[in-house]
């Protein structure tokens, strides 16, 4: 069976999805739908500030939220406010969040099995109720942050990242159009929004790497083919498989 390629959309990390789909037989195309750029250094910052004086959490759900935190906070080091304050726990949506903490040279950090929002606010709840410092992109949802409040959280976010279209538009758009793909993988609602902002009306198939991603391709009426359990790019390269086939 012949499969035209699967289009990665994604502003950064698209090569270990395209490495996984290769090992399957499936073959892709990365083109950026959407830009990231800073976000507020005065954000930034604040959190910085808190993570030096308070017993909490830091909780990050991308690797982009400490990427961006990071180089905003220069020319203080974010390593060395979140190595010397000993109160402080983190937790992290999944490995890839919790790598760019590793990074830094942070040792523990807790991980749901489930890679979600949802799965996250489950594994905190069973903690005592603390103060949580989340750098978070400007198009974040409140799943977490909401849900944490709810269960007596005090929490801080500061938007130290954009996600925004690409000022040009992408080549891919065209190939979409004239039916050059066999489907499209979305791993965020930023990138939902991304691909409904130059293709409102297509049709083509999707598949979403989890709920919040799929539910905001819903919204616009877009065409959810699957929707991963979990968002690893060899499950989610499996689900293309099976999907595709079928």
């Amino acid at each position: 069976m012949t499969i035209r390629p699967v289009l990665l959309i994604r502003g950064s990390g698209n090569e270990r999805d395209a490495q996984s789909f290769a090992a399957r037989g499936i073959p892709t195309v990365s083109e950026s739908f959407t830009r990231i750029t800073p976000g507020e250094k005065e954000a930034a910052l604040q959190l910085l500030e808190l993570a030096t004086q308070v017993n909490s959490w830091v909780i990050v759900t991308s690797r982009n939220g400490v990427d961006y935190w990071n180089r905003l906070v220069a020319p203080r080091s974010l390593a060395e406010v979140l190595l010397n304050n000993s109160r402080l726990k983190f937790a992290a949506i999944g490995p890839g969040s919790a790598a760019a903490l590793k990074l830094l040279g942070i040792s523990e950090v807790l991980t749901p099995l489930k890679q979600s929002s949802e799965g996250l606010l489950d594994l905190l709840g069973s903690y005592p109720a603390s103060t949580a410092i989340m750098p978070v992109g400007n198009l974040a949802k409140n799943i977490l942050s909401e849900g944490l409040r709810g269960k007596g959280w005090t929490i801080h976010t500061g938007v130290v990242y954009v996600n925004s279209p690409v000022l040009v538009l992408p080549e891919a758009v065209r190939g979409v159009e004239r039916g050059d793909f066999s489907a499209v993988l979305l791993r965020s609602p930023s990138a939902v929004r991304a691909f409904a902002h130059f293709l409102p009306y297509s049709k083509i198939p999707l598949i979403c790497g989890d709920n919040s991603t799929s539910d905001a391709a819903r919204e616009l009426r877009l065409n959810v083919l699957a929707v991963a359990d979990d968002p690893s790019p060899e499950t989610i390269a499996n689900l293309v498989v099976r999907t595709l086939e079928e």
